[in-house]
């Protein structure tokens, strides 16, 4: 955890604490675990006296900045979960409850404050894949992984390559979430940690796979740089042709904190990839 993290966390359970509306605090996701690191997100829940809710959803926006201003927030999930960013780049999951009685489950959840009987506990799933839950994901994933493939012909038959290499994706997707099964590990980490759950074997078979030649050149690092760079140049000018607020202040956030963090893992000699000369030939439509 950074002192950025503990000192967010630390400043919401004061002030939920201090808030009159909230009746409890609690995290889950890799710090409700206890397993957080520095990348991982904030997935905080906040229970709200029903009576409050609607006054409390309306100010939630204001009431976050004031522990740390926000360069990017939306409304999901019909306004239960608050999807944001700090100006750090700490991305937060904040969910809004008006239940009686929010459940909570035993070994996911950090309490952070709680009026007495506002949680209710429930036992943890266990670290092992059920075969009932084994079962529905291979019935689910295996199907989708041939459908997508099915797709193939379409996309090349088109000359649609943007289509297929984001369609590969979904490919990839589909296979690790099969191969996952073989570890009998029931999955409980989001899409950023895979490789707890693969064997080592199905895991290099993959990299080869998909990976070939770019595990020594860093092109996975490479690509969203060059890609950074130009939705710099032109992301801008086509938010105004449309009269659409382009982000500057996330994509500073952003760039910030992305260039901070390759450096600290040695990948700072990427980031010239930010510098790309763009092509004159590249308009605006």
């Amino acid at each position: 955890m950074t002192t950025a993290q503990l000192r967010f966390i630390n400043a919401l359970t004061a002030r939920a604490e201090a808030d009159p509306r909230i009746r409890a605090a609690w995290l889950t996701g890799s710090f409700g675990k206890q397993t957080g690191d520095r990348w991982s997100d904030v997935d905080a829940h906040l229970l709200v006296d029903a009576g409050k809710f609607v006054e409390f959803h309306n100010d939630v926006e204001t009431w976050l900045c004031r522990i740390r201003p926000l360069v990017f927030a939306r409304l999901m999930f019909n306004g239960r979960m608050f999807n944001a960013m700090t100006d750090e780049a700490m991305r937060l999951d904040v969910w809004l409850h008006d239940e009686e009685i929010a459940e909570v489950t035993s070994g996911e959840t950090r309490v952070l404050y709680e009026e007495e009987g506002a949680l209710s506990w429930l036992p943890g799933p266990g670290e092992a894949l059920t075969p009932e839950a084994a079962s529905e994901l291979l019935r689910r994933e295996t199907a989708e992984f041939w459908r997508c493939v099915s797709m193939m012909p379409v996309v090349v038959g088109r000359g649609e390559g943007l289509v297929g290499a984001a369609g590969n994706s979904f490919i990839l997707l589909a296979l690790t979430n099969v191969l996952c099964a073989a570890s009998g590990l029931r999955r409980d980490r989001g899409v950023k940690a895979l490789n707890g759950f693969l064997l080592p074997h199905h895991r290099r078979c993959v990299e080869e796979a998909v990976l070939p030649n770019t595990l020594r050149s860093n092109e996975t690092v490479r690509i969203p740089l060059r890609l950074a760079r130009i939705m710099r140049d032109h992301g801008p000018a086509i938010c105004d042709r449309w009269k659409v607020e382009y982000p500057y202040a996330m994509e500073a956030t952003v760039l910030r904190y992305v260039t901070r963090e390759l450096r600290s893992l040695g990948y700072g000699s990427l980031l010239e990839e930010l510098e790309l000369p763009v092509s004159s030939s590249e308009t605006v439509a």
